[in-house]
């Protein structure tokens, strides 16, 4: 009775807690077959897969453990930022291509420079020997050997457990179940020692965070001492030319500001349109003073029609059509020459009266 009882505790203890947050890290050479491993425990489809460029991170629920999983790319020029992850990973998945011989003793180097690393070493490690499914592949045993596995393992003092496999077999609930029990394996050697591993990644992420804004301010002044001495050495050169140097204004004193207050725009746009109406009046004001002037001489030239022509006046009225008159523009006039001959034309005898 009292054992049931204790059971029945230990379960709703067990049941109440907090599902444990754990991040773990995939490494291992371009090809090794992390992207399908990854999309296999997923419960997606493992084939078709593309090289991975840089990284990818998946979120999963196994068991009582919410999993990150960071898949990080295996070539040569992007494995430098492995070590960028170390830091908060509970552990490590160390992907092996079993059916690539040539490149085996390229994969025990690499898996050397992984558990070496402080931030890797003492931390549980699962190997996955891939590609099972593929003709030549290496058994289990030959791999131990060529990788020099016992030996890493105790030098850098880590947990280990190789699992032959082949991702491509199945995925979600028919995966392989190599993988499902290499993954299990890591999950509950992680909980035995929860623990210490989150206190020692909390303390390992802190000091990688002060390393990294260190590094930062390094390369600043860094940037700063190599600017300084590029201006220097402009200055020593045009000194020896004889040219003058303007010293740069800091860029907060160059920089106008290109936010101004709306009222102004506005008021600038009033200037504008007033301008563009004055310009507008001067032009209606100049093309109705043309208008006037035309009809004046139309007027002239009209009436100048209407009178009544006479023989005898007919030498003093070809001299009048001959003769222009001359203006100025805005209604300013130049009275008409007088001629000799007009001057000597006799008047007109007066008509003779009619008797009554």
């Amino acid at each position: 009775m009292f054992s049931l009882m204790a059971n029945c505790c230990s379960w709703l203890k067990r049941w109440r807690e907090p599902a444990r947050k754990v991040t773990l890290v995939m490494v291992g050479l371009d090809n090794a077959g992390k992207t399908a491993t990854v999309r296999g425990i997923q419960g997606e489809s493992p084939l078709d897969v593309a090289p991975t460029v840089g990284f990818s991170k998946v979120d999963l629920k196994q068991g009582k453990f919410e999993v990150t999983i960071f898949d990080l790319g295996g070539g040569k020029r992007i494995r430098g930022i492995w070590k960028n992850y170390y830091s908060e990973s509970y552990g490590v998945v160390f992907v092996v291509d079993s059916s690539d011989v040539q490149r085996i003793h390229e994969t025990r180097d690499t898996m050397a420079e992984v558990l070496r690393h402080p931030r890797i070493a003492g931390k549980p490690v699962l190997v996955l020997a891939n590609k099972q499914d593929r003709d030549g592949a290496m058994a289990e045993a030959d791999i131990i050997e060529n990788l020099s596995l016992e030996k890493l393992v105790n030098e850098n003092k880590c947990l280990c457990q190789i699992e032959p496999c082949s991702a491509v077999l199945g995925y979600g609930k028919k995966i392989d179940k190599s993988i499902k029990n290499g993954l299990n394996w890591l999950l509950n050697n992680i909980a035995k020692d929860y623990e210490a591993i989150t206190e020692r990644v909390q303390r390992d992420t802190a000091e990688q965070r002060v390393q990294e804004d260190q590094d930062k301010k390094e390369r600043a002044e860094r940037v700063k001492r190599i600017r300084e001495e590029r201006d220097r050495q402009e200055r020593e050169e045009a000194e020896k030319a004889g040219r003058e140097i303007k010293e740069e204004e800091s860029e907060d004193a160059d920089m106008s500001n290109p936010f101004q207050p709306i009222n102004h725009i506005v008021a600038e746009n009033e200037n504008k349109s007033k301008q563009e109406t004055e310009m507008k009046k001067q032009g209606e004001e100049v093309v109705q003073d043309g208008k006037e002037e035309e009809e004046e001489e139309e007027e002239e030239e009209e009436s100048e029609r209407q009178t009544p022509e006479s023989p005898e006046s007919g030498p003093t009225d070809q001299t009048k059509k001959k003769m222009k008159k001359i203006r100025l523009k805005r209604k300013n006039r130049v009275d008409p020459l007088v001629t000799d001959d007009a001057a000597k034309s006799p008047t007109p005898p007066p008509a003779p009266a009619h008797a009554v």
